[in-house]
């Protein structure tokens, strides 16, 4: 259900966004607030027991997704109505109260693992923390009127590249792999190493992005061009690590793999056109429009395509499970270009 409603979502963003009918706001909120953030809660829920070696997921792991879901369509809601403040502030302390629940549960699923912990958690523990800011910023914008466009910079950074990016880079280095049927020996040593630089470039383009600055002074900041250095060198680091172990495996057209490398190459290319927004030269709404079609697109397209046989039908993997993930993924190289080409040339439209 998440699923069929974080495609719907993103899609109906997508145009909305390009087409221009309605408040970018709505839409953005449509996107990551009613769609992307309920799905990334209940695939960490998903994914956390893999990661610890545990038992399947119980109830405390489900209800954070369905609570982020509610908070999702409060705000947009709100964004359709009234814009209450009010609302919009409720459904981000529901947002808070998931990602904290979720966390909590993480952390205690980690204490009780056998064996070291897998990296992997560490990226899902800081997508956590990051979420937990931008909607902190949400509650604190009418509190602090003066602020809000900086609190409001912050709160859309945040999200953008510190809940979902590091969500999406922690989960690809792990998903990527088992799509393909082959082994990443690396892939333990990069979640390991590069933690620290995706997480601080995260904060240091928020803070950079929503720093207000002197009217002389030049676009951007000195905070955000480091912090898209540091996290384009970790998305950078891992294609190149793909390409050099999987290599052509890459570019097939069917198969869940080359969609989600879409996603990457398709992150990659945001960070470099919002270098450019941060200059001036490109306008902000085609950004965001750009990023749900070249990253989320062909992210949840493709691991989709991929785990929704396995969340279908859990437990052993057998010819049922094997047909279906052909049909979904078929196309699916194809699928996640398209989706990454129609991104980049919206985004610089």
């Amino acid at each position: 259900m998440l699923a069929t409603t974080a495609l719907l979502s993103l899609a109906t963003a997508g145009i909305l966004l390009i087409t221009g009918p309605a408040l970018p706001q709505l839409a953005a909120h449509l996107a990551f607030a009613l769609g992307v953030m309920p799905l990334i809660l209940a695939a960490m829920s998903y994914f956390v027991p893999v990661l610890t070696r545990g038992s399947s997921p119980c109830f405390a792991a489900w209800w954070p997704p369905l609570l982020a879901l509610t908070g999702g369509a409060l705000a947009v809601f709100s964004f359709v109505s009234d814009f209450s403040p009010t609302r919009l502030s409720l459904g981000a302390a529901l947002g808070g109260v998931a990602a904290l629940s979720l966390g909590g549960w993480t952390l205690n699923r980690a204490r009780k693992m056998f064996g070291p912990r897998h990296r992997g958690l560490d990226w899902y523990l800081a997508a956590l923390g990051f979420l937990l800011l931008a909607l902190l910023a949400v509650v604190l914008m009418p509190m602090f009127p003066a602020q809000r466009n900086e609190l409001r910079l912050f709160h859309l950074h945040a999200n953008l590249l510190g809940f979902v990016g590091l969500t999406a880079l922690g989960t690809l280095q792990v998903l990527l792999p088992t799509c393909l049927g082959q082994a990443d020996p690396d892939a333990a040593w990069r979640l390991r190493r590069d933690i620290k630089w995706a997480a601080a470039g995260a904060m240091l383009i928020a803070l950079g992005a929503s720093i207000r600055l002197p009217a002389d002074a030049m676009p951007g900041s000195t905070l955000a061009l480091l912090g898209m250095a540091f996290y384009g060198w970790v998305v950078l680091r891992m294609l190149q690590a793909w390409q050099s172990r999987f290599g052509k495996a890459l570019l097939q057209m069917h198969g869940a793999a080359p969609s989600l490398t879409s996603a990457a190459l398709g992150l990659l290319g945001m960070l470099a056109l919002g270098l450019a927004h941060g200059f001036g030269w490109l306008p902000a709404r085609p950004a965001v429009a750009g990023f749900v079609f070249a990253f989320l697109l062909p992210l949840v397209s493709g691991a989709t395509a991929h785990l929704l046989p396995v969340w279908l039908r859990p437990g052993v993997q057998g010819e049922w499970h094997r047909i279906l993930r052909a049909r979904l993924c078929r196309w699916s190289g194809l699928r996640g270009l398209l989706f990454l080409l129609i991104g980049l040339i919206v985004a610089v439209s």
